[in-house]
Order: structure tokens, then sequence, then C-alpha cells
């Protein structure tokens, strides 16, 4: 997945870097402005999801409202026109800003900043497909790969400024394992908990809108007069509309997934003594440590270009 953590600056473990690179440069400055359209994707998603929320538990609840017998007229009439615009316009988001053209600008974004950024390890560190003279046109055939996967959204990249984070510099196979690989572990750990924690923020939610709802469908049993039936619908309706939004968002799953590359990178980094290593094992270790990074990528990816977009949620960029 997405993993934007400070990592101290890479080289290879052969040597440093040449000076001044123009085509890595571009490559890092292709990685930066794919990361900040991801991210701009992203909190738009985030922003449109929210008030699809919003306004469906709205619109239950003045619908309900609008129900009831006792009310003024123009109050009952203006909570259905409340109800009626706020699940109209829940339904426009639906269907035109949480739509899968929407999440696949988000996620392809990603997956163009994110395969730029191992390409990019790789070629500093020296492992292959970048250990020989042509490394140089190798890169350039990545670029050129990436670029042509991502042709659509070429817009939505050249619209973002360029950042100035710096490339990477890790002048030692140690500070790879360091800032590379201990560097996405953590981060994957930290988010793992972060999704997992949403994830029971939005279920408690959840629950308590069922809770209520089994309570006032107990009252009205006892006692039908009070005529609470609208009420225990809207409220199994928003228990519903969390639960759909749990479903969407993919935390659990997301937090699943962030915890076995965690644990994937940990291993590696356990199995790996840097001081007896030769070259050769060296260049195995960086080569497994981007093979699990790309695979979480692709995972996520997958997760989120399956199924409806409406409500789904995101891993966020490390």
């Amino acid at each position: 997945m997405d993993a934007e953590t400070v990592e101290p600056h890479a080289t290879a473990a052969n040597g440093p870097a040449p000076a001044t690179d123009r085509l890595l440069d571009l490559v890092w400055r292709r990685h930066r402005q794919w990361s900040v359209a991801a991210e701009v994707a992203r909190r738009r998603l985030d922003r449109w999801r929210l008030w699809n929320l919003v306004l469906l538990v709205l619109g239950a609840l003045t619908g309900a409202l609008a129900a009831q017998t006792w009310l003024a007229a123009p109050v009952a009439t203006g909570s259905a026109v409340v109800a009626v615009v706020s699940l109209g316009l829940a339904g426009y988001l639906q269907a035109h800003l949480l739509n899968t053209e929407q999440t696949a600008r988000w996620t392809h974004a990603r997956a163009a900043s994110e395969a730029l950024k191992a390409e990019t390890h790789r070629y500093l560190v020296r492992v292959a497909p970048y250990a020989q003279a042509d490394r140089s046109q190798v890169l350039r055939a990545q670029l050129d790969v990436v670029r042509t996967r991502a042709a659509a959204l070429l817009v939505d990249q050249q619209d973002v400024p360029v950042d100035d984070r710096p490339l990477p510099e890790v002048h030692t196979v140690g500070e790879y394992v360091t800032a590379r690989a201990q560097g996405q572990a953590t981060w994957h750990r930290d988010e793992s908990v972060r999704h997992a924690r949403r994830a029971r923020h939005i279920r408690a939610w959840q629950l308590v809108a069922t809770g209520v709802g089994v309570v006032l469908a107990a009252v009205t049993g006892f006692v039908p007069s009070w005529r609470l039936s609208t009420w225990t619908a809207a409220a199994t309706t928003i228990a519903a509309v969390f639960g759909a939004h749990l479903a969407a968002t993919q935390h659990q799953a997301i937090a699943a997934a962030y915890a076995a590359t965690a644990d994937q990178l940990e291993t590696l980094i356990a199995g790996f003594d840097q001081p007896s290593a030769t070259p050769d094992r060296q260049a195995q270790f960086v080569a497994d440590v981007e093979r699990v990074l790309a695979a979480q990528n692709q995972g996520w990816t997958d997760l989120f270009s399956s199924g409806p977009a409406a409500g789904r949620g995101e891993p966020a960029e490390a």
C-alpha cells in the first residue's frame, strides 16, 4: 500500500549514486506528483463519503419526523422536504462522486506513485534489474510502462505541484534496512491499528442504532398507542447505513492486510544478517522487501477495484 514514511536518503550498497542523474530525478518527481494526486483524490473521496453517511442518516431521521401526526403541518412538510433533498443528494453522490471511476482515479494514481517509488529504491541500491550498465535504459522503460498504464490520468498528475521531498539517500544496506524495510514495517503496523480502531468506532455506532431500534420495537409492543414504529424503522435504517459504511470502507480488511505486510517485513529483517551478507544476499533482501510491498499495493488496489465504490475507504499513504 501506499508507503510514504520519512525515509533517510538511499544510495547503493556498492557505492554512492551519481551526484546528478536527471532521469532518476524525473522518476522521483513523477512519483511525488502521483503521490500528491492520489492524496488529493483520497481526501476528496473521504469528504464525499462522510457527506453521504450524514445525508443518509439525516434523511432517515427527518423522514420519520415527517410521519408524526402530532406535528404541525408546516413542520411535517419541512421535515419531508429535508428528507427528500437529503436522500436525493446522497443518491447523486453515490452515482457521480463515489462511483468506480472516481475510486479508480485514486487507486491508479496511488499504484503509479508506489511503482515509481519502488523502482527508485531498486535503482539506488543497484539490485536487479538495475545492477548492470544499462540500468538507465531499464529505468526509462519502467517509467514508460507506468506512464502508459496511467495515461488516462496524466491530467491529474500534471495538475498538482511537485513538492520538495528530496530523493531518498541510503549509503549502506544497513541504512536501507532501517529506513525502507523497518520504516515500512513500522508504518504498516501503526496503520493496521488505526484502521482497526476506525472499524470499531463505526461498528459501535451501528450497535448503538441497532440497540435503539430494539428498545423502540419493545416499547411499541407494550405500548402501541405511542406509535413508535416509524422511529423503529428509522433506527433500523440508520444501523443498516452504518453497516454498509463499515463494509464499504474496508477498514477491517485493510487492517488485516497491513498487519500481514508488517509481519512479513519484520520476518525478512529478522532473517537478514547485514554484516555477513554477501552482495547477492543483500540484493535478494532488497528484492524481497520490494516484492512484499508490491504485493501489498496490488492487494489493496484489487480490494478497491471490485464492487460498488460508494462509501469506500482507503489505505492511507505511508
